[in-house]
Parts: C-alpha cells; structure tokens; sequence
C-alpha cells in the first residue's frame, strides 16, 4: 500500500542497521523507496543493504556517527549528489545508558547527550536546510516514553529524550511554512537488540522480558515493524496535517498509572 507513495523518493534513516531502524528501512524499501541506512554498525548495516538489492529494491549503506557533524555533511552531501534531493528523513539513531546521575561521569553524560539530542540536531539540521529549500519534505524522529515518565537510574537518557521531543516541536515550527513536517513516535518496550540487552543484565532475562511486557496493558512488548509502520505513515501523504506531533505506539503504556493488572468483573 505505500509503493504510491515512495517509489523514486529518497529517505535516509539514521540508525537503520538494526531493530525499528532496520524494519524501517526494509519497508521503505519494499515500497520503492531509495533508501540510505545511517550508521556506525558497518557489516549489519551493508549486509541489509546488500540483502535488500538483491531482492531488487535500494537501499544503500553509508557510515554515519551522528554524533560527527562531519559524517553527517558526508552522507548529506552524497545524497544531493546521488538523488538531487532528500524526500524524508528517519532519525532513529540512539545509545542506551542504565545509571542515576548521581554516578554519572561527565563522559558518559555527554556520549548520551551526543549521541541521542546532539545528533539528532545535526541529522534533522542538515535535512531541514535541504528540505525548506526545495519547500518540500518530512522529517520523523524516535523519542521515548522516558522522555515523560522515567525511572531513578535513566537520568542521561531520559533528558536526551526529553530534549528530543521540545526539538521535534520547534522543528515543527521552523518548518511549517517551508511545507516541512516534524513528528516523533515514541515506542513503548520493543524487542530490539537494546532492549534484549537491558533483560541480558538482569538475573533472569527471560522474566525481566515478561516484566516488561506485563507493564503494557496488552501484555506483550512491540515488534520494530510495529513502530516502522508509524513512521511511514507520518512521513506519507497520509499524514498531511501532522506536524509537531508525538505519536505513541506503545501497547497502552503511557495511558495509565503503575496499578497492577487489570481487575476483572463480572457484569
């Protein structure tokens, strides 16, 4: 359903060499899309590239450190040169970091910082500059419940997220009347190798998996594609009149208050 929209346009997707990136970066594709993953995972990154061209769709991999304004002049630079013009940007890319801030080294601090806030300026910079020139193009960031609502030991990266939400409305804004749009999802627990390592770290993996599970009111936690989804459509035409938003596609996470499981009655 979505070739009508992608094919022959041009999509970068920060961080897409693994988890909600990588099933963004395969859905665009298979809509037609020519899409560029963004990334420091270099041989997972140009084996999905690779394994997409084979089935006929492009996809193509440049290494990007986010955090580098010049990796990002880079890739932004060969897009130009390759496509002409820069149809929709996917910042997916972000770091993981478990430690109240109490504990928190200055370094750790800024490689969060660095990677999730300041990168994402420097991708949706390079990508707004291009996008309000042409007057056209659609910008989609991943953010995090953490961002709302966190926990004692997420210090670093629940401000990273929090920064990234208040950068998604300003973008907004600056874009609007260029006819770009901004908008972030923010996913619940996703079963990507970030958070496989978190329950890794824990005594028991397997029951930390289904901790968190259970803290969704669906009972289970979210597929990548499941997030891919919505930022395809928040990048089609379909969503023509969204910017500024945050959508959630979280299993009903951020909808209620820590209470235990549902109650059941009998009517």
């Amino acid at each position: 359903m979505w070739d009508e929209y992608f094919t022959g346009k041009s999509v970068v997707v920060g961080g897409g060499s693994t988890g909600i990136g990588a099933a963004a970066v395969e859905q665009f594709a298979r809509a037609g899309a020519h899409v560029v993953i963004a990334d420091v995972a270099d041989e997972i990154g140009t084996t999905l590239a690779r394994s997409l061209s084979s089935k006929g769709n492009h996809a193509v991999y440049r290494h990007c450190d986010v955090s580098s304004e010049a990796d990002v002049e880079g890739v932004f630079s060969w897009v130009d040169a390759t496509y002409g013009s820069l149809d929709v940007l996917y910042a997916n890319a972000g770091i993981e970091w478990t430690k109240d801030v109490r504990h928190t080294t200055l370094d750790e601090w800024q490689r969060v910082v660095d990677v999730n806030l300041t990168g994402m300026f420097l991708v949706c910079r390079a990508a707004m500059r291009r996008m309000c020139d042409q007057g056209f193009g659609s910008i989609v960031v991943t953010s995090s419940p953490h961002a709302i609502a966190t926990v004692p030991d997420a210090g670093a990266y629940a401000a990273s997220k929090g920064g990234a939400h208040a950068l998604v409305r300003s973008l907004a804004l600056e874009g609007a009347p260029y006819g770009v749009r901004v908008n972030g999802i923010i996913p619940g627990t996703i079963d990507t190798p970030m958070v496989r390592r978190e329950a890794q770290a824990s005594s028991d993996p397997e029951e930390q998996l289904a901790r968190m599970a259970s803290a969704h009111p669906l009972g289970r936690i979210g597929q990548p594609f499941e997030v891919a989804a919505a930022a395809l459509f928040l990048a089609s035409p379909l969503a023509s009149f969204m910017t500024g938003s945050m959508v959630t596609v979280d299993g009903g996470l951020m909808s209620g208050l820590p209470a235990g499981p549902p109650l059941s009655y009998n009517n």
